[in-house]
């Protein structure tokens, strides 16, 4: 019977416990909410995306301003670039879909608002937008959603 030499049985362990603190490291970034670089742009429209617009709404209601720039895709067009910035008293909301060829009205639209909350919904939880120049005071608009128990 031939021996292993106690050399290679030491690599051996070795190898086997930085496999395993590796793969300890992967589980753990997985389990782990992610940080994200540009806290005022929302791309994914996950938990992290919902409680940053949720922060903002907050800001506004304290009479503190806040912007944020929201990219979402269509599934077979261009983004639809909103801007949401606000000085505390008076929302700006524009929704820019002019890089979609297959939107209705492509172009840009300006919502002055001095309101804003969060409802929820079947599944969603909408950004409306209220007491817009324009539009009836109680007229609620519905400028953006979240999916519920998107991680």
């Amino acid at each position: 019977m031939r021996r292993i030499p106690k050399i290679s049985t030491v690599v051996i362990v070795l190898e086997t416990f930085i496999i395993g603190v590796l793969a300890g490291l992967l589980l753990f970034s997985a389990g782990k909410q992610e940080d994200r670089d540009q806290p005022d742009l929302i791309t994914h429209f996950d938990q992290a995306d919902l409680t940053r617009m949720q922060e903002a709404i907050a800001r506004f209601g304290d009479g503190k301003g806040d912007n944020l720039t929201l990219l979402q895709w269509g599934i077979d067009s261009g983004p639809f670039i909103h801007d949401f910035y606000n000085d505390g008293k008076v929302i700006h909301w524009i929704v820019d879909n002019s890089r979609d060829g297959m939107a209705v009205s492509a172009g840009k639209t300006e919502y002055v608002c001095r309101a804003i909350g969060l409802a929820e919904a079947a599944g969603f939880y909408k950004v409306e937008l209220s007491d817009c120049d324009g539009y009836a005071k109680d007229e609620k608009i519905t400028v953006i959603s979240f999916r519920k128990g998107e991680r």
